[in-house]
């Protein structure tokens, strides 16, 4: 969890006593004890693979889904055991009330943004930084470490898409982030991640030297971790141009980048012209939820422009919907309907 009031967390806390023996893991859990054992012993064959992609860097990131046995069960180490840590306010991958959004602000009105990614974090969250996470953090006995590192890994590494491996994901660096925070504040920099995205910011000049040392403390703490930076995604940027964290513009203010809001407007021009011309059945429809909740995303930043667009949504979805006395045919053209085509997106 979040800390509830507005006070800066340097560092993650669990707040309950340590647990000592699978007994009394089993007792705080709520699961037979033997069913832990037996779901820990056999947890690296309860995977399935849920997606595979290429990334742009010509990378794999796979995500998996736990079997229904195996999730269930980490479904308890969350949460009664995950989400009972108050975590740092500079941390904001999936935890309640953080967001992308979240992440960005922290950063809006910086001069200088300097943005690292980390080369597949997941995999390379090790089952010696989580039953270190367990022992170290938690205070757990070494036993009841390596049962929920059994549970909660998966070869070698953080299975991402598991329920347990966003919260295990923040936790990874819990020992040592602290301080690297309070050293780049004590320079007037600002710290925060999402996940594997890593991004300093500074509101103020930021000399050349300076800047090696920013990219020297954050490499430091990735490398004693056993983590790669992908310098191939690292980003310095001044406040000259379009600034961006976790794919947020936060220069002025947190918004959409303006490349996206033109996606999206083209989006809706492309989608009203299917419906003019006549087109009508699921693929149009499919595409109207996906364009809506575009416009929805643009709405949550930018209300003015998403107000206009979700005008047009509506006389689309007024077009898709079945009209009574019309006959199939009356819905073939724009002509017979006497509607104008849309302006292109670049008009509004």
């Amino acid at each position: 969890m979040k800390n509830s009031t507005n006070d800066v967390v340097l560092s993650a806390k669990y707040p309950h006593a340590p647990i000592y023996g699978i007994a009394a893991l089993s007792k705080a859990l709520g699961v037979h004890q033997n069913v832990l054992v037996q779901v820990a012993s056999t947890a690296t064959k309860m995977y399935r693979l849920a997606k595979q992609e290429v990334k742009p860097d010509n990378s794999i990131r796979q995500t998996f889904d736990a079997r229904p046995r195996l999730k269930a069960v980490q479904i308890r180490i969350k949460e009664r055991l995950l989400q009972q840590v108050i975590f740092p306010t500079y941390l904001h991958g999936s935890l309640r009330g953080c967001s992308p959004r979240t992440n960005a602000a922290m950063h809006v009105g910086a001069k200088i943004t300097f943005a690292e990614d980390i080369t597949q974090f997941f995999p390379s969250a090790s089952r010696a930084l989580v039953r270190r996470t367990w022992i170290g953090l938690f205070g757990f006995s070494e036993d009841v470490a390596d049962l929920l590192t059994d549970l909660t890994t998966l070869n070698g590494g953080l299975p991402q898409g598991s329920v347990t491996s966003s919260f295990l994901a923040n936790l990874i660096f819990w020992d040592y982030e602290p301080r690297l925070v309070k050293t780049l504040a004590s320079r007037g920099l600002i710290y925060s991640r999402y996940v594997d995205d890593v991004t300093v910011s500074s509101r103020r000049r930021v000399e050349p030297e300076d800047k090696t040392y920013v990219v020297t403390q954050i490499y430091g703490m990735l490398l004693h971790h056993g983590f790669f930076p992908n310098r191939g995604k690292q980003k310095i940027t001044t406040s000259a141009k379009s600034m961006r964290t976790t794919k947020l513009v936060h220069n002025i203010q947190v918004g959409l980048p303006s490349v996206e809001r033109k996606r999206i407007r083209a989006a809706v021009y492309a989608l009203e012209r299917r419906a003019f011309l006549g087109e009508r059945g699921a693929a149009v429809t499919k595409e109207l939820a996906s364009v809506s909740t575009r416009v929805g995303r643009l709405g949550s930043f930018h209300k003015v422009p998403a107000a206009a667009l979700k005008k047009r949504l509506v006389v689309v979805r007024g077009l898709l919907a079945p009209l009574e006395g019309i006959s199939h045919v009356a819905l073939t053209t724009h002509d017979t309907l006497n509607l104008p085509l849309p302006s292109p997106p670049w008009s509004t």
